[in-house]
């Protein structure tokens, strides 16, 4: 017994020096903890267990397929959420390949980042280049477009989440929050405008819109008198971008790219004729 509790505790000693400098080192991971337990299960309520962003793995939620279920999600944790309430139903039949120790568990998975996220809606020549700029930049990526042929993850490195859906359903599904930088740069000023209309509702770092000024005036005026937040309205990065007299598509994602930087940093430098 006591054998035992040496062993635990040497092993519950290295696990919180891992976590410590997981928490040190500047790339994200995933924490995940066993909260609660009903009836028989291999886990126990407070486990945990690290998972980077190459799969691997530091600590335990019990083993087993179900942690092995854990460590999957938590992977995919890295290019779509923030954290998930993992359920798991050990009474299952002994005929089956299932776990059979006859009660529940629950595992809360987390992601623990110091890398922003951008999600850019529209895949065309400037949403394409600016995805893989900002991916260089470390950046985690979620490039959006419903056209099946520009929305194909082939064309993008896999640090890139490239989702083929109608833009109002992903901007729905986006999970918008306050590391978000999101650029709205779809084919056409109607989808610009559903896009915003739902990505408003949510508290984004930066919302920026690819537009031209007499636009942005009448698009502004237009959410504000239809209820919105006018903090957000007035917030709102269009013309997008810093004046660099760029004309191609892989100039002015570096002005988007620029301002999106300096913003993070402190800096707000909005698109000026003047520059």
């Amino acid at each position: 017994m006591e054998l035992k509790f040496l062993i635990e505790e040497t092993m519950a000693t290295e696990f919180f020096q891992e976590l410590k400098e997981a928490f040190n080192k500047d790339q994200p991971f995933v924490l995940c903890t066993v909260i609660e337990t009903t009836g028989s299960s291999p886990g126990t309520v407070g486990q945990k267990m690290i998972v980077y962003r190459d799969g691997s793995t530091v600590g335990t939620v019990g083993g087993g397929v179900n942690e092995e279920r854990v460590r999957t999600a938590a992977v995919d944790l890295f290019k779509n959420g923030t954290s998930r309430i993992l359920t798991f139903n050990l009474a299952n039949p002994l005929e089956g390949s299932e776990p059979v120790c006859g009660g529940e568990s629950r595992v809360f998975i987390e992601l623990q980042a110091h890398e922003p996220r951008m999600v850019i809606f529209g895949a065309g020549h400037i949403g394409r280049t600016l995805a893989r700029m900002a991916s260089l930049a470390r950046f985690q990526v979620t490039l959006v477009d419903e056209r099946p042929e520009y929305a194909d993850s082939k064309k993008f490195p896999a640090s890139v989440e490239v989702v083929c859906l109608p833009y109002v359903e992903a901007a729905e599904k986006a999970m918008i929050d306050k590391r978000c930088h999101v650029v709205v740069a779809t084919p056409g000023h109607v989808k610009d405008r559903e896009v915003l209309e739902r990505v408003l509702r949510y508290d984004a770092a930066y919302v920026g819109l690819i537009c031209s000024a007499k636009k942005m005036v009448e698009m502004k005026q237009a959410f504000k008198t239809t209820g919105y937040d006018v903090r957000r309205v007035d917030d709102l990065f269009a013309p997008i971008g810093i004046n660099l007299g760029s004309t191609t598509p892989e100039e002015i994602a570096v002005e988007i790219l620029a301002q999106i930087v300096a913003f993070r940093n402190g800096k707000i430098i909005r698109f000026s004729r003047d520059s």
